[in-house]
C-alpha cells in the first residue's frame, strides 16, 4: 500500500473514531438528583410513574436524555453535583438555602412555580376546638398525611420545637398517616383526629371541593412564614454552557405541551420559569426562619 492509501486509511479510522466519540457523549444521559424528601412516604409506583413523566417530557422539549433518581438527600445531591457526579439538582428551597451555605458554587437555573410562586403551610383544626396555638395540642391526636410537602413537615417539627422543644412523635401522643390531606380534613372534620397539616394547594383544593364541610367543621389554627418554589440547580462550570442552555429552553416551553402539563400537575406544579430577581432574599428569608440542620435530612 503506498503512502497515500496509509493516509486515507488513517484519515477514515480517525474519522470513525471522532463520530464514534460524539455519539457515545451525545448518549450519555443528563444525571439528575432530586432530593429525596420530594417522595416521602410516596408509593414505588407513583414515583416510578412521575420519574418516567419527567424524563419523557424533558426528552420531548430538551431533546436531551436524562436519568433521574430521587434516593439521595439535599446534602448529598450537592455533593453530588460538585463532585460531577451528577449534573443537574432539584431542591426544595429552603434545602437550597441549606446546601448553598457549603456549596457557594451551585447555582439556581430554572424554579418550579406553583400556582401562587409561593406556598405555605397551614395547621389546620376543627371548629370547635378550643385550641389558641400549637401549645395547646401537645399530647393530641395529629394526622400527617402521606402526601403532605414538604415544607408542612418542616413547620410541624418547627412548631413542636419551639413549643417545646420536641419532635412531633415525641410532642404528639399518637401520629395517624391519611392517605392524603384530603382524607386527613376529613379525619378532623369528623373528629378522628385533632390536627393536620396542608399545603395552600391542597387546602384551596379542598374549600373547592368541600367547601360547606370545611366552613361548618374546620379552621386554620396556625399559618406558616412563605417557602420560595422549588428549584433546579446546577453547579458554576460543571454542565457546558451549551447543554444549559437547551435543558433550560426547553423545559420553559414545557406548559406548552399535553405531556408536560400532565407531568406537571402530577408534581402539582403550573409551570417552570426563570429564576425571580428576588430569589436569593426570599431563601435568605426562608434560612432565617429555618436555619440549616444539625443533621443531614
Amino acid at each position: 500500500m503506498d503512502a497515500l492509501g496509509r493516509l486515507t486509511i488513517g484519515l477514515l479510522l480517525a474519522s470513525l473514531s471522532l463520530v464514534s466519540a460524539n455519539a457515545a457523549n451525545q448518549a450519555k444521559p443528563i444525571q439528575i438528583g432530586m432530593a429525596k424528601s420530594f417522595v416521602t412516604e410516596r408509593p414505588k409506583s407513583q414515583v416510578d410513574i412521575a420519574t418516567d413523566e419527567f424524563k419523557d417530557v424533558m426528552k420531548k422539549t430538551t431533546g436531551l436524555d436524562g436519568e433521574l433518581t430521587s434516593k439521595f438527600g439535599a446534602l448529598d445531591v450537592a455533593d453530588k453535583l460538585k463532585n460531577k457526579q451528577l449534573d443537574l439538582g432539584i431542591l426544595h428551597a429552603h434545602e437550597f438555602a441549606w446546601v448553598q451555605k457549603k456549596y457557594p458554587d451551585l447555582q439556581p437555573l430554572l424554579i418550579a412555580a406553583g400556582k401562587h410562586r409561593v406556598e405555605r403551610a397551614y395547621l389546620i383544626v376543627h371548629k370547635t376546638n378550643p385550641a389558641k396555638s400549637v401549645a395547646d395540642l401537645r399530647g393530641k391526636k395529629f394526622d400527617m398525611p402521606n402526601d403532605v410537602a414538604e415544607h408542612g413537615r418542616l413547620y410541624v417539627e418547627k412548631l413542636c420545637a419551639e413549643s417545646a422543644k420536641l419532635a412531633p412523635a415525641q410532642f404528639f401522643n399518637a401520629i395517624v398517616k391519611s392517605a392524603s390531606q384530603i382524607d386527613a380534613f376529613d379525619d378532623v372534620a369528623r373528629g378522628n383526629a385533632d390536627a393536620t397539616v396542608a399545603d395552600t394547594a391542597r387546602l384551596e383544593f379542598y374549600k373547592e371541593i368541600k367547601g360547606p364541610v370545611f366552613a361548618k367543621n374546620l379552621r386554620v389554627l396556625q399559618e406558616s412564614e412563605t417557602f420560595p418554589p422549588a428549584v433546579i440547580v446546577t453547579l458554576k462550570g460543571g454542565l457546558d454552557e451549551a447543554t444549559v442552555k437547551q435543558f433550560r429552553d426547553g423545559l420553559l416551553k414545557a406548559q406548552t405541551t399535553a405531556a408536560g402539563r400532565d407531568m406537571m400537575k402530577t408534581w402539582n406544579i403550573e409551570a417552570f420559569e426563570p429564576i425571580p430577581d428576588d430569589y436569593a432574599k426570599s431563601l435568605a428569608e426562608v434560612l432565617k426562619a429555618y436555619p440549616v440542620p444539625t443533621s443531614p435530612r
